[in-house]
């Protein structure tokens, strides 16, 4: 890489630092590329050679900083010997454990969920930290359907349902903590969330007996 690309991509990553301190601080629609500028000690312009406006910082920010969703899920079905149950118990631990242990994630995951205000509510990218890909919504049902075969699901769930009420469950908890991550130690009480989750979705599993 040549010095001025390697300074290029400093500036790049010093702008991104600015704007989630920033973000963070003050919420994004109070943010301005004057702010994040003054942040970075780098000139407007400077922002406008890397980004072509807020929404395009912000986009990079978020990609720069995901949870790994689609690995999570593949990684979880695809291990030899788990039941759906299990599979679905790992997805949600290990989401939950991004979280709580990967402090960038954790605080881009702020910034979507507590300082995104009105200006973003149209945004097509607004939830990308947290939203399923189609690839693992996919998979998740999967799971669901598979559970539902052995009659294990609650009966008044489709596999859809559930798949739905598996995510929303897990962001209202990512939600509540991250207003106040200290309030109680999520990293202490993961699993045991977990298993209140599972609990919920599915019958006469080893889980209720």
């Amino acid at each position: 890489m040549s010095r001025r690309k390697a300074d290029a991509e400093r500036t790049r990553e010093t702008i991104l630092d600015a704007a989630e301190s920033t973000f963070l601080a003050q919420g994004v629609s109070r943010t301005t590329l004057a702010h994040i500028a003054q942040a970075a000690g780098v000139t407007r312009g400077a922002i406008y050679w890397h980004f072509e406006d807020k929404a395009a910082l912000f986009d990079a920010l978020l990609e720069r900083v995901r949870l790994p969703l689609d690995e999570i899920v593949d990684d979880a079905a695809l291990r030899l010997g788990a039941t759906p149950i299990d599979c679905l118990r790992e997805i949600a631990q290990r989401s939950l454990a991004g979280i709580c242990h990967d402090l960038p994630l954790q605080r881009a995951a702020t910034i979507v969920l507590h300082r995104c205000e009105k200006l973003e509510d149209d945004h097509p990218k607004i939830c990308m930290i947290t939203r399923l890909s189609e690839h693992a919504e996919a998979q998740v049902e999967q799971l669901f359907e598979q559970i539902q075969l052995a009659d294990n699901l609650r009966a008044d769930l489709t596999p859809a349902s559930a798949r739905r009420q598996f995510h929303g469950f897990l962001i209202g908890v990512c939600f509540d903590w991250l207003q106040d991550p200290q309030q109680y130690s999520l990293a202490d009480e993961y699993n045991g969330v977990v298993e209140t989750l599972i609990r919920g979705l599915i019958v006469d599993s080893p889980l209720n007996h």
